[in-house]
């Protein structure tokens, strides 16, 4: 007969085991019943990009902010329309490339690096997540999907975000089709630990605010455009003393393929004559108008101009880059609360393999890096007064040393006898 005190330990381990694996049953459940991720059963329709005005502007921002029924098709559009623009694409990249490029460490409750965890986030998902979140601060709420995960390493092999029409973050659900009442929970139940919303739910972004600017931009993009089309080529003027309309008729078709044959062929006392290129009005007003635009949009993002400016002095830029750097530390203190208050707890639920996150955290790696030739200069300044470790010169140099080289004159056998005779007087 089996020991009940035996049987009792085993039953009891079972359930530590199970509430333990809880996480990664939920995870098994979902597959299993939903068949696949939520946001690959979205109904999408045709993009289509159109012109956006004040008025296009105006309604998109009533409609998002309707307290009953949100609807964000119309900004989704607009700002799809905004970032368009290539000034404003470039700041934006300013903003994210100086977080994904920044060096970090994962760190355990002493604060001590664990490099062999740190592995973990150097992938590619992990620098697409690192946008996404940081997308939040001018798109609005954004919405990120950690759900395909790796079938061999079982890590996580990309995120994903939901289109911002598809989830209604007042009710917390992801629905099928734009404006539907009902669909697939994503801030709790079985669905919560795949899901990261990043920004508040009446988040609407900074392009909700410089919308009005970047129009302005656009508009004069295109009153150039025209200005070009009607001013930009010469007229031509022809002179006839024929009254006739058949000749009239000629001359006029003759004309208007005047640009495209290059030659013109006259009777009698016709003249052809082609008017100067200079048009109506200033064509440098255009140019005025977007480099105004071009200067609200990087003194709203990067907090002024001159980093953007191509005539920019040395002081001024370095100035505007302490100005910019108050928002890169704001983006990396944003990063680093979401990663270690989301993504961390949620990946630990999504596959084992994160089990090793417990108890760490992420941090960024403010440690100054010198380069070889910072390193060579300074040992250079401190030689003379210091000795160097070989090994660790070596290192931070990338030079190979295999020992010290003497200067100077080798001294006499005299000189020698003498130091020597004077270290046994000390004695």
């Amino acid at each position: 007969m089996k020991n009940p005190f035996v049987t009792l330990y085993e039953k009891f381990q079972r359930n530590a085991v199970m509430k333990a694996d809880l996480g990664l049953l939920n995870v098994a459940a979902v597959l299993k019943g939903g068949g696949s991720k939520p946001s690959g059963q979205l109904i999408y329709e045709v993009e289509t990009l159109q012109a956006q005005t004040l008025q296009e502007w105006k309604m998109a921002i009533a409609s998002a902010t309707d307290p009953e029924e949100p609807d964000f098709i119309a900004l989704d559009k607009l700002y799809k329309g905004l970032l368009l623009d290539n000034h404003l694409a470039s700041i934006i990249d300013s903003r994210i490339l100086y977080c994904q490029r920044s060096p970090f460490k994962i760190v355990n409750e002493n604060g001590e690096e664990a490099e062999d965890v740190s592995w973990l986030l150097e992938r590619t998902w992990f620098e697409d997540f690192v946008k996404l979140c940081l997308m939040s601060r001018f798109k609005g709420r954004t919405l990120i999907e950690l759900f395909d995960l790796n079938p061999d390493t079982k890590e996580l092999a990309q995120v994903d975000e939901v289109p911002m029409p598809y989830f209604n973050p007042f009710k917390g659900l992801i629905t099928k089709s734009p404006g539907d009442s009902t669909g697939w929970a994503y801030k709790d139940g079985a669905y919560q630990p795949y899901y990261i919303q990043v920004g508040k739910d009446k988040d609407l972004g900074m392009l909700a605010e410089m919308a009005p600017i970047i129009l302005a931009k656009k508009l004069g993009l295109g009153s150039w455009l025209d200005y070009v089309e009607k001013y930009g080529v010469p007229a031509l003027f022809i002179t006839t003393d024929r009254e006739d309309d058949a000749r009239l008729n000629e001359l006029a078709e003759a004309a208007s393929n005047f640009k495209s044959n290059g030659f013109m062929v006259g009777r009698g006392q016709e003249k052809f004559e082609v008017g100067k290129g200079e048009g109506a009005g200033n064509a440098q007003n255009f140019d005025l108008l977007i480099d105004r635009a071009n200067s609200e949009m990087a003194k709203r993002i990067l907090g002024g101009a001159g980093l953007t400016d191509e005539k920019a002095f040395v002081g001024s830029s370095e100035i505007q880059f302490r100005l910019a750097r108050d928002r890169f530390e704001s983006d990396k203190l944003l990063i680093k609360n979401v990663i270690n208050q989301q993504l961390f707890p949620r990946l630990q639920k999504i596959s084992p393999i994160y089990s090793t996150l417990a108890n760490h955290y992420f941090e960024w790696d403010d440690s100054e890096v010198q380069t070889s030739k910072e390193v060579a200069d300074l040992i250079s300044k401190l030689g003379q007064y210091f000795e160097f470790d070989i090994e660790e010169v070596s290192l931070k140099t990338g030079l190979t040393i295999t020992a010290n080289k003497n200067y100077g004159t080798t001294p006499s056998k005299q000189d020698e006898d003498e130091a020597k005779k004077k270290r046994l007087t000390e004695k």
